[in-house]
């Protein structure tokens, strides 16, 4: 892929861009239709150096052209005319109509397709397309992003395998900065690794989610395998040349433990991966398993294979806390919450919003509680098998 600088003085919030707003890897930072959310996303983006396809510089000189004309037409002096640069908020909202944002099925149907086919044409290309505007979500709403994954990990056992992966590639991406060593060019083979480790085993996983009884022999070997299935499918179907991005998925399930900085690069994102995996596999509901309250899940993530604690499960733990949005919680009074905000102060009360009461029926009303109150107090983490309320995380969001 040959890319191009682009002049970043016309970009602008709230307007549709002309093409896909690139970083110097070729990660898709904006996708073509899709405009700049504002001033806060702007300055993220001009901080960085910006690329377009080269096959893409026309539709730039196009709409520069336009402007021209336009200038031209109006009397304006040449001067004025050779030093304007192509200003995307020029264009009116009647003329470009704004892309109406993908709303979560419709990622989560790109996922599901992607996954489930690494041969597919431009592969590589659509996934960074599909991580990009995932990560773009996160960025800007990290807490219902992970709100919503970890809500749907422990209702909703459908198409396990793309929300797992998702909500993986999540955990990686906001604990990624605490590994020892971080560089913000790990940030794209940590997470498009994450969201496809497991290509080689994408419908095995949706069956086992189903599965009653103990893993047959076959299907042993196909998961102990399936790492180096999934680094395989990346590298020889779908193009894959990122050699962190490759590693990371081959020993995504047998990084050793140890301190991370002895360890390359690409081990140190495995293991990263590999803690994430655990600590969203144990909140998640199976048919022969039910989902781990997010405390419990937290202790598998933070102990190691010999029970000390793990560089990579403390990054993790240190980003969602104990309990994390998304996660149930029982209060002093008996009440039962679910967790909508994590605290940068891990000691500092949590934003939670009371669904059952002591009882155990549903709350009329769904209540914001104060849990630095000692009625409201948080007591301990509720396994999501045990609730049997479907929130509207939607209307709960505009709560707090």
């Amino acid at each position: 892929m040959k890319l191009v600088p682009l002049n970043p003085e016309g970009l602008a919030p709230g307007f549709p861009l002309p093409f896909n707003l690139r970083d110097a890897t070729g990660t898709v930072l904006v996708t073509r239709g899709a405009a700049i959310l504002d001033r806060q996303q702007l300055g993220y983006l001009l901080a960085r150096d910006l690329f377009i396809h080269e096959g893409e510089q026309g539709m730039v000189q196009r709409q520069l052209n336009g402007q021209v004309d336009q200038m031209l037409r109006a009397d304006i002096t040449l001067g004025a005319i050779a030093s304007i640069r192509p200003d995307y908020d020029l264009r009116s909202r009647e003329a470009v109509p704004r892309e109406r944002p993908l709303d979560w099925p419709d990622l989560e149907a790109r996922g599901r397709v992607l996954l489930g086919d690494t041969q597919a044409a431009r592969w590589e290309e659509r996934l960074d397309e599909l991580a990009g505007m995932l990560l773009a979500r996160l960025d800007k709403h990290a807490d219902f992003t992970l709100l919503r994954y970890i809500h749907l990990a422990g209702s909703q056992p459908e198409d396990y395998s793309t929300h797992h992966a998702i909500l993986v590639m999540m955990l990686c991406a906001l604990a990624g900065p605490r590994l020892p060593g971080w560089t913000p060019e790990w940030r794209r083979p940590l997470t498009r690794a994450a969201l496809s480790m497991n290509v080689g085993m994408v419908p095995l996983q949706n069956e086992l989610v189903r599965q009653a009884q103990p893993l047959s022999t076959t299907q042993r070997a196909q998961v102990d395998g399936h790492a180096r299935r999934s680094a395989e499918l990346l590298r020889d179907k779908a193009g894959i040349q990122d050699a962190l991005w490759l590693q990371a998925v081959l020993h995504h399930h047998d990084a050793p433990a140890g301190p991370l900085g002895l360890q390359e690069p690409g081990v140190r994102l495995a293991r990263l991966i590999q803690r994430a995996d655990r600590y969203a596999a144990r909140l998640s509901a199976r048919r022969n398993r039910a989902a781990l309250s997010a405390k419990a899940a937290a202790q598998a993530a933070f102990f190691d294979e010999g029970g000390r604690p793990d560089e990579a499960g403390q990054a993790l733990l240190a980003e969602t806390g104990l309990h994390p949005p998304g996660a149930w919680v029982r209060l002093a009074g008996g009440e039962v919450a679910i967790v909508m905000r994590r605290e940068s102060n891990p000691r500092a009360p949590l934003t939670v919003i009371s669904l059952v009461n002591r009882e155990g029926m549903p709350l009329a009303v769904p209540a914001v509680r104060n849990t630095a109150l000692p009625r409201f107090k948080v007591e301990e983490g509720v396994p999501s098998g045990q609730i049997r309320v479907q929130p509207n995380l939607e209307a709960l969001q505009k709560l707090v």
